[in-house]
């Protein structure tokens, strides 16, 4: 949803550091076009915020790089819209014929991108390989935690037998995307892709982006461009530069201190609001020393001056964080917890009974370009954290880099990464996964097994009641043992020509073809 651009005082603290299930309506969660067959003397160019790291249809993918480009050229056999409603896609219905049981029903007329027809047996190869106990892939991983088998015996119909009930598996299944068992046995699957979405892959380039061309084959509408180009700007004054030279048509991620300049642009709409996400900085307990001691963890959380951050650096776009790791608009936060409030004094006191009176040093991983103000943020963190005796050595890298040392193990992370989390539907209860010991994240780096048989049987819930109760219990034990730093709702920014229409996701996945001209 847009909105105007709040203009806020800002301090001059802030800104020194700146500048340091009905198949009713549109295949594409949006409104009809009737566009045809798409502009074909426009490119639509997209700017992404971070470098890809390749298009393996099983991985998942940020919404900033590679979620947005694989959610042109795939699909899944559901689809969620910008409100986190689930809708049908490759499969044009489903029912749950038991708690432990779903069907779908797998849509006619399909065809993948190379010609080759969709059909059940090709969706459930797709699972199964995502099933298969060698392999690493991201979604796998989590899918093997409560699907215990996938299968087809009616013609058209896949069949998923599951270990724990999944009262929301349709929702689950948006962005576990299918390709054909030939390409995925000889193709590049970082630099091609054999999907079977409204786009195709013309040409990709990890470090600078990917260039796409609508699919003529394409089961359902057709996109408004013919061609759409998405580039990587890493850099936030990369992007500035590119929407004040007119060189791209949508921008998300732009500082709220740059994104105030083009309030008044007249080519461009600026949107500066919360997000879906909740921004924390991850903490690596399971490294040991001092942060595997809850009261230094709490310390952390006291000595950031959330309020001050968010009015300097966020344009007081977003509250800061009730002390947990869920927010609105898809969750209900537990009105029983808190947010840590700004105390330095109760942090000094909790680092002397911890043994840490003289101070503690810790180093903090932030990814260049991904975050809103998120170097500056780094800084303004690590001045609070100072006053009261933390010492924080900042590292910040491009993303690529950045993800490859968090996924490394403990004792080789970093201590303390800044870091964006969230879910894509109301109640997606799987937002708490990254921040269990099961994690296939490595971001997460603790251990307490009690969330972790919370969360379980949160996700394993038949019923919504008994669900939010469990979410409940779930965030009161993460704050009291202060696992993360709680800092506040991410920001969403947006620059988009005023000649189009995208029903902006604030989850920040930025698809080419839901993107229309007015």
């Amino acid at each position: 949803m847009k909105r105007t651009l709040r203009r806020l005082a800002i301090p001059a603290m802030a800104v020194v550091a700146a500048v340091t299930l009905s198949s009713c309506g549109s295949a594409l969660g949006g409104e009809d076009t009737g566009s045809g067959g798409g502009d074909g003397d426009r490119t639509l160019t997209l700017a992404l915020s971070r470098q890809l790291t390749g298009l393996n249809p099983h991985n998942g993918g940020s919404p900033d790089s590679d979620g947005s480009v694989k959610g042109t050229v795939y699909e899944a056999l559901t689809y969620l819209d910008p409100d986190g409603s689930v809708h049908p896609r490759l499969a044009e219905k489903w029912e749950s014929t038991g708690p432990l049981q779903w069907k779908f029903d797998i849509r006619d007329g399909v065809s993948f991108s190379d010609g080759t027809p969709l059909t059940a047996e090709d969706v459930v190869w797709n699972f199964q390989e995502l099933l298969d106990p060698q392999t690493k892939s991201q979604l796998g991983a989590q899918l093997k935690i409560y699907v215990a088998a996938v299968s087809t015996d009616t013609p058209g119909v896949v069949t998923f037998d599951l270990k724990s009930p999944a009262i929301d598996l349709p929702s689950r299944l948006w962005n576990v995307y299918l390709t054909t068992q030939k390409f995925w046995e000889t193709g590049n699957l970082n630099t091609e892709a054999v999907g079977t979405g409204p786009y195709t892959l013309a040409s990709i380039d990890l470090e600078n982006g990917a260039k796409l061309t609508a699919n003529p084959d394409y089961w359902g509408e057709q996109p408004a461009f013919e061609k759409a180009e998405y580039k990587v700007l890493a850099a936030e004054s990369a992007r500035v530069s590119a929407v004040q030279a007119g060189e791209v048509d949508i921008a998300l991620n732009l500082d709220p201190l740059s994104i105030d300049q083009f309030s008044s642009n007249p080519d461009y709409d600026t949107t500066l609001s919360d997000s879906s996400w909740v921004q924390v900085i991850s903490i690596n307990e399971n490294k040991g020393g001092p942060l595997a001691d809850v009261r230094v963890r709490q310390a952390l959380n006291y000595a950031v001056d959330k309020q001050s951050i968010i009015d300097g650096l966020l344009g007081g776009a977003v509250e800061p964080s009730q002390g947990q790791v869920i927010a609105p608009p898809f969750y209900e936060p537990n009105p029983a917890v808190q947010e840590y409030p700004y105390d330095p004094e109760k942090a000094k006191q909790l680092l002397a009974d911890a043994g840490y009176a003289t101070g503690v040093v810790l180093d903090l991983d932030v990814p260049a370009g991904t975050y809103a103000a998120g170097a500056a943020i780094g800084q303004a963190v690590a001045q609070q954290a100072a006053d009261v005796g933390i010492t924080i050595n900042i590292t910040e890298t491009p993303f690529p880099a950045w993800l490859s040392r968090q996924n490394q193990d403990s004792a080789a992370a970093a201590d303390l990464v800044y870091i964006g989390w969230g879910g894509q539907y109301k109640d997606s209860w799987a937002v708490f996964d990254p921040f269990t010991s099961k994690s296939r994240y490595k971001q997460s780096n603790i251990t307490d097994p009690e969330f972790d048989d919370v969360v379980n049987r949160l996700q394993a819930a038949t019923d919504s009641e008994s669900a939010k109760a469990l979410a409940a219990e779930a965030t009161q034990i993460y704050h009291d043992r202060a696992h993360t730093v709680f800092l506040w709702p991410g920001t969403f920014t947006s620059v988009v020509a005023k000649d189009l229409e995208w029903p902006s996701r604030t989850s920040r996945y930025l698809y080419a073809q839901q993107v229309t001209q007015k």
